[in-house]
């Protein structure tokens, strides 16, 4: 059986995510989880990506940030205020907020190279 959350994009700018993601918590556990994922992800230790460039989902840990990345199961942390205050939470929100970064910088290339088509025409 095929596992969604493993057969998808890893994204592309690994080494720059510090720098594009805000942590948006203020309780230090949290903040330390968020930051790890996201420097997790940033280097592409083996926790959350394979050698090959497959997505590592052998951990609650990678699979929650993975699972945020793909926008899955939203809804269980919009029903349950208790669960928004776990660690696996700080990782489905780095997941989001990168996959967020991402789109972000992809929608940016996109415009200016249309900009720069349409000056060349």
């Amino acid at each position: 059986m095929k596992n969604v959350l493993s057969e998808g994009p890893i994204g592309d700018l690994h080494g720059q995510m510090c720098d594009l993601v805000r942590n948006p918590f203020r309780n230090d556990i949290m903040r330390r989880q968020f930051d790890a994922a996201v420097s997790t992800y940033d280097t592409k230790h083996r926790d959350f990506i394979y050698p090959n460039g497959r997505r590592c989902v052998g951990s609650a840990w990678a699979t929650n940030f993975w699972r945020g990345f793909e926008g899955m199961a939203a809804d269980r942390w919009k029903k349950d205020a208790a669960a928004r205050q776990t660690p696996a939470y700080a990782c489905w929100c780095a997941g989001r907020d990168i996959r967020a970064a991402l789109d972000a910088h992809a929608a940016t290339l996109t415009d200016t190279t249309e900009r720069l088509s349409e000056g060349k025409e």
